[in-house]
């Protein structure tokens, strides 16, 4: 499920088990047969061509094998993605460990979500796909029980079995899995609530982080090209071909960087995560900045330094007002307070 930088993929993951006091439930009917289970799941997303919702295990939940070597229990994590309209199902079952366990596809008639509860009836076939290994077909004994007991025709269940072949095959292929569910696995949980809680911060979070990851990229790769030019060509010693064409390659990093960065296709700009500043914390930033200035004597000796610093905070708050007016509703007074004291300081700098 991908490496875990820094340990963040497991602050993630423990983040997704605190389920907030004021998150919003959805009731689950789960329908095989006769037998109704239901269940209570976090909606984490309710678009309507996909919705996201997140079942933890409770202590009282009786453990079910689901193959050789997985089981699940109690404090299980189980992340469900759910195409309206469409036939099936896919879980992301994690352990109470947080050991990512397999994806679990359940063949399900076009559910029901008019109204609570959801209801949707299984059709006994599933494709389990774990973590270390193949994808297989279960409860195949199941299926040909219910035909026998009248639940399900003859030709439903070929249709069903035909499906569960097309589904199994498709997971032999390397990027098998659905869009929704490789953009939106179990570390984002905390985004996916940030989304569904706040959507302009959400956003505005979104678009700073890849504007600090693009910076990011374009100076690891000037600094990885200028070390090039410093030990095979005397770019830095004097003006010439070769200074110009260090500046030139320079140039084409950042303008080729940029589009894969800003579009989220490179690793750091991919998933959006909560944000680690918010307008007030950018509008103290932009306060505690302003008092520097107003505190510096000469001006002129700092204000190469701090017109960059006063350019990238009111950037920033100028992305979180347009965001938080755009999507919340809202007017966000700090976000408008810190750019314009941004705007006074620039004038004072200047």
């Amino acid at each position: 499920m991908g490496f875990d930088l820094f340990g963040a993929r497991r602050r993630a993951l423990r983040a997704a088990r605190r389920i907030p006091d004021t998150a919003p439930f959805v009731d689950v009917g789960v329908h095989r047969g006769a037998d109704i289970k239901r269940f209570r799941q976090e909606l984490l997303a309710d678009g309507p061509e996909l919705k996201i919702t997140l079942q933890l295990l409770d202590a009282g939940f009786p453990p079910v094998r689901i193959d050789d070597s997985t089981t699940l229990r109690p404090g299980s994590l189980l992340l469900w993605y759910l195409w309206p309209g469409k036939p099936f199902e896919i879980g992301a079952f994690h352990h109470a460990r947080g050991t990512f366990q397999g994806y679990y596809i359940n063949l399900i008639r076009p559910p029901r979500m008019e109204s609570p509860p959801w209801v949707i009836e299984d059709l006994y076939l599933d494709v389990w796909v774990p973590a270390d290994g193949r994808g297989v077909l279960l409860d195949e004994e199941e299926l040909r029980a219910a035909v026998e007991r009248g639940e399900l025709s003859a030709r439903e269940a070929g249709e069903v079995r035909a499906l569960g072949g097309r589904l199994l095959a498709a997971t032999r292929r390397s990027r098998w899995l659905p869009a929704g569910v490789r953009c939106w696995p179990v570390e984002m949980v905390p985004a996916l609530r940030l989304r569904r809680d706040a959507p302009g911060t959400f956003h505005a979070a979104r678009i700073s982080g890849r504007i600090i990851a693009y910076g990011l990229y374009v100076m690891g790769a000037a600094s990885a090209t200028s070390m090039g030019f410093a030990a095979f060509s005397d770019a830095f010693l004097v003006a010439g071909p070769a200074q110009q064409i260090w500046k030139v390659a320079i140039l084409c990093e950042a303008l080729l960087l940029a589009p894969f960065a800003l579009s989220g296709r490179l690793p750091a700009t991919r998933w959006p995560q909560p944000p680690l500043l918010d307008e007030r914390s950018l509008f103290v930033a932009t306060l505690a900045s302003g008092l520097a200035v107003l505190g510096l004597n000469s001006r002129a000796e700092w204000s190469e330094v701090l017109l960059p610093v006063y350019g990238t905070l009111g950037l920033f708050s100028l992305i979180f007002a347009v965001s938080r007016c755009w999507f919340d509703r809202e007017v966000p007074v700090f976000a408008l307070a810190g750019v314009g004291m941004t705007l006074l300081a620039l004038v004072f700098l200047l």
